[in-house]
């Protein structure tokens, strides 16, 4: 094993849960001083730039960043989930594919990249706390050199996206009157009265599919309620994950929730809005380019992108979303190699 694939055996073998980063960073400040780039240590984080040789605007540069934190292992695994084995032309273990794959392809690029054909500066941002937010991107921002375009390593098959859904988090409320079963007329049903709420939620109308980003969604996902098979329940509670657009964004999904269901509805977080790059973006257009898929497509889930959506940025990765978090993850070489080889072309043409 070589390449930025045998970079990615060292680091899957280096447990980093959210919140125990710091060997997992320290090897890789180490693989990179290794390989002639001075790695700067930030917390949990590590972070380096090469300058490009041709001149450039002071603020010229281009951002490669991706989390080096993961999920932990959890029920279902077949395999040791630390020993970054690599068999059928896979490497698997925990974090291999989110995100690892694109740690050890961005860090490669980083070392690799032709600096002759630069103007202007790369920087890759290889951060803590991705799962959880906390001391990551969000924490080092101000101290990473200036740069105007951004790409954020996450299990892509190394297709575009153009920005990402944002994120509301909240819990409906419903209250009862508890009584004996028996006599479900001396009390109020909190699980019925949940129930039609459900089916309101899933009936909200969020408007047409943003032409970038997708659908907006609304969906239940947790629901408690009950004490015991005898007692009509006073509360039910449901967890709700809302994934808005610019034209359904988080403010507007919230007032059409609250305006369909009959509960209390408590806000846990509205903090991720929708980010969104036109697609005649240079950074898209080059990103579409460099990746050996070519595909612009609209991106699943929620990234760090939030984080520097100052600047134009797109995601894109190694590995399948179908592989994160789930038990025996892996990722394919060919991935990770395609996906180094893609970001050190998309830094010499961005930086052209």
């Amino acid at each position: 094993m070589k390449g930025p694939a045998a970079l990615l055996q060292s680091i899957v073998r280096i447990p980093s849960v959210s919140g125990d980063e710091a060997a997992c960073r320290d090897h890789l400040a180490g693989w990179l001083s290794e390989h002639g780039v001075a790695a700067q240590v930030s917390g949990r984080n590590v972070w380096a730039q090469v300058q490009g040789a041709r001149k450039a605007p002071e603020g010229r540069g281009l951002l490669l960043l991706t989390h080096i934190d993961v999920v932990p292992v959890g029920p279902g695994w077949t395999r040791e989930p630390w020993d970054g084995a690599f068999e059928d032309g896979r490497i698997h273990g925990r974090g291999s594919n989110d995100a690892k794959a694109s740690a050890a392809a961005m860090a490669w690029a980083l070392a690799h990249v032709d600096r002759s054909h630069l103007a202007g500066r790369l920087v890759v941002a290889l951060v803590c706390d991705e799962e959880t937010g906390g001391q990551g991107i969000e924490a080092i921002q101000k101290e990473l050199p200036p740069f105007d375009a951004s790409v954020v390593g996450e299990p892509t098959e190394l297709d575009v996206c153009p920005g990402q859904r944002g994120l509301l988090r909240a819990t409906l409320e419903v209250k009862g009157r508890q009584s004996h079963a028996s006599r479900p007329w001396e009390g109020e049903n909190a699980i019925e009265k949940a129930a039609r709420d459900i089916l309101a939620v899933q009936g909200l109308d969020l408007g047409p599919p943003d032409p970038e980003l997708g659908p907006a969604t609304l969906q239940c996902t947790v629901i408690q309620g009950g004490t015991k098979p005898n007692v009509l329940p006073g509360l039910c509670t449901i967890e709700l994950d809302g994934r808005p657009t610019p034209g359904c964004d988080n403010q507007r999904m919230l007032e059409l929730l609250r305006a369909a269901v009959k509960a209390e509805v408590k806000v846990k977080s509205t903090r991720f809005q929708p980010v969104r790059t036109p697609r005649d973006a240079s950074i898209v257009r080059l990103a579409a380019a460099a990746s050996p898929t070519g595909r612009v497509r609209p991106f699943g889930g929620v990234s760090d992108l939030f984080h520097v959506r100052h600047v134009p940025g797109v995601v894109m990765g190694p590995g399948t979303s179908a592989a994160s978090h789930a038990p025996d993850e892996s990722v394919a070489v060919e991935q990770v190699e395609a996906a180094a080889r893609a970001y050190a072309l998309l830094a010499e043409r961005y930086l052209a």
